[in-house]
């Protein structure tokens, strides 16, 4: 299978190194010309920097698109007219692993929620925090949980990514210079219970609307009484550990 992945900064390059790993052909692609593409090189993946040409996607059977790409890219466009799937790499890192994912979005606090649940459940912590998910390809034992810490722009790309627990901390305008408005925003937010079935958890405010999927609904506040309280300061690290909790 062919792939090309578009923007190599973090994301891009844990996915084409995890690709690489498997044997695929890949191509990179990115608009600078000066980003450090040398562990890439070195894996075989077939470079193009500074250029997004659309002869790019001659043979293309995927793109991977990091989530500081927009979605009006070039490249994305022209593989959508195409019919080339767009995939996040939170995409492509959840199909690559196949282990038990619980996701943590949310406006605020994402970070230490995904970092809290880490500790609580001695679990790698990846996504949009720190390390790629695509980065714990070959380093995790099946069935090994993973906290994912998940952005609006990582979940714009999903196709099948489907969290076993997936946690919405809160929804505020944020973002809305990408997105355009506040419904296409909480439009993707959402999308992290959309591929949820009966066997899987979403947990939210007290209150929150409908969400997509057919997960079992758990709903917190941040007076909930907890085991322990958190040391961090603030009514907002309550908010936090509660939807951890």
């Amino acid at each position: 299978m062919s792939f090309l992945v578009l923007g190599l900064a973090r994301s891009g390059r844990a996915a084409a190194l995890a690709l690489r790993r498997r044997g695929e052909e890949v191509i990179g692609v990115d608009a600078s010309p000066d980003i450090d593409v040398s562990r890439l090189a070195e894996a075989g993946v077939e470079l193009h920097l500074g250029t997004e040409e659309e002869r790019l996607l001659d043979g293309v059977e995927t793109l991977i698109k990091s989530p500081g790409v927009p979605g009006e890219a070039p490249l994305v466009a022209a593989a959508r007219v195409r019919g080339i799937p767009v995939w996040s790499e939170l995409e492509l890192g959840s199909q690559l692993l196949g282990n038990p994912i619980v996701g943590v979005t949310g406006t605020n606090g994402k970070t230490t929620t995904s970092e809290l649940l880490g500790v609580m459940l001695g679990a790698p912590v990846a996504g949009n925090v720190g390390r790629a998910l695509c980065d714990l390809d070959g380093t995790i034992e099946p069935g090994e949980v993973v906290v994912c810490e998940v952005s609006s722009f990582q979940l714009e790309d999903i196709h099948e990514f489907k969290p076993h627990v997936a946690v919405l901390l809160n929804l505020e305008p944020d973002h809305l210079d990408r997105h355009g408005s506040m419904d296409a925003y909480r439009a993707a937010k959402l999308r992290i219970f959309e591929n949820q079935d009966e066997g899987d958890v979403a947990v939210v405010p007290v209150g929150f609307d409908d969400i997509p999927g057919r997960a079992e609904r758990i709903e917190f506040e941040p007076s909930d009484p907890l085991p322990a309280e958190p040391r961090i300061p603030g009514a907002h690290n309550r908010e936090n550990a509660a939807a951890a909790a």
